[in-house]
């Protein structure tokens, strides 16, 4: 354990936002707070964004963390017309304003995660106004990449510090796969072709339909198996369709359990990430964590993650049906060990127990040191 990490071993109570986040089932947040509470920073997810929630329990806490404050602001959108949505929206900017002075009055410091520089399905002006905000009165804002970092302060400015904190390898929190044959044949797949999966909710940034014009085109030397949630507002229809065109293909939509997820990545020999935008990918880690290379767009996030380790991944760039299947060609080509190999090897420089030294560091730092310096503190 590095030394900043042994500095920050005093007790440090954090509550994050939105309530519950840690039930949503991402192993990001049990595996991220568990390496968090071993240096001494308990996190609990009860943070309601309201002066009378910091009247009631500030004595109990020395730092907030939003995790997609965009779902305070968006909280009474569901049914509302354009002009409803915008009182309402400014109403929730102002709260929120009002509840990050008053954190800072209390001396407690406040932090934000920026999983997404902007969110997947569709923006508002809101947003933009909103992370703005977030990002003029948080003390600490966190980021999964250095390009995500140089987005961060070019489009929001942060008057408080930038760190980078990787994201850490989720494979830990799933079971040991199962053998590949019996799971192939379970999803009615061919365990003698090899098999190239998409997994995670199914969303319309995610290019699901770039990975089966792909697979067309290899005409059944390949397979693949997408399998998710379906994401609100995706239509899955033209997915299967798509699929149904394949030589050997499934779709599973709907949620997979852990040890289907792990049997799937496991049984796989690619990992594909046609995502049109990105900004940090659990998918990749856990792909490489399950020792699985993968196909990725050409974005900032997944280029950054995979220069140290380019037998672990081909990066396409753009979105044609040609251009992914030659990708997913020149990662087969390799030899399984080899990739297998380059995928676990990235993995372990992304343990969650390193990962979290920058936060670590960050909070056990004077609440004003470093402000407005980005500290790309990265694990590997």
């Amino acid at each position: 354990m590095s030394r900043a990490v042994e500095a920050a071993r005093q007790t440090i109570r954090v509550s994050a936002f939105p309530p519950g986040v840690t039930s949503l089932g991402n192993p990001y947040f049990t595996l991220c707070h568990s390496a968090l509470e071993a240096c001494g920073i308990l996190v609990t997810d009860d943070l309601e964004v309201s002066t009378a929630w910091l009247q009631a329990h500030g004595d109990q806490v020395d730092a907030v963390h939003l995790h997609w404050p965009e779902r305070f602001w968006r909280e009474r959108f569901s049914g509302a017309g354009r002009a409803t949505r915008a009182v309402r929206a400014i109403e929730s900017l102002v709260r929120l304003q009002q509840f990050l002075r008053a954190v800072r009055g209390r001396g407690i410091r406040s932090m934000w995660t920026v999983h997404n520089l902007q969110p997947h399905e569709g923006e508002y002006r809101w947003d933009r106004y909103g992370y703005r905000l977030v990002a003029r009165h948080c003390d600490l804002v966190i980021c999964h990449s250095e390009s995500a970092a140089r987005a961060t302060e070019r489009l929001y400015r942060p008057r408080g510090r930038t760190i980078v904190m990787p994201i850490g390898d989720p494979s830990p929190a799933y079971p040991p796969p199962r053998p590949r044959a019996s799971v192939l044949a379970e999803f009615g797949l061919d365990s003698q072709r090899p098999v190239v999966s998409c997994l995670g909710r199914l969303r319309e940034y995610k290019g699901l339909d770039v990975a089966c014009a792909a697979v067309e085109r290899l005409n059944g030397r390949v397979q693949l198996a997408i399998a998710g949630p379906v994401n609100v507002g995706f239509d899955v229809t033209p997915l299967r369709n798509a699929i149904a065109r394949l030589s050997s293909g499934v779709v599973i939509a709907r949620p997979l359990s852990d040890q289907e997820f792990a049997d799937l990545t496991a049984a796989s020999d690619a990992v594909l990430l046609p995502y049109r935008a990105i900004t940090g990918s659990s998918a990749l880690l856990a792909a490489v964590g399950l020792g699985r290379g993968v196909v990725a767009s050409k974005l900032p996030y997944f280029e950054e993650i995979l220069a140290d380790e380019p037998d672990a991944g081909v990066v396409v760039a753009g979105w044609d049906a040609a251009a992914w299947a030659d990708g997913i060609q020149r990662l087969l080509a390799r030899p399984p060990d080899v990739r297998t190999s380059a995928a676990l090897r990235l993995a372990s420089r992304c343990s969650w127990d390193r990962c979290v030294e920058p936060l670590v560091a960050a909070l056990g730092a004077a609440p004003e040191a470093g402000r407005g310096e980005v500290r790309a503190a990265t694990a590997w």
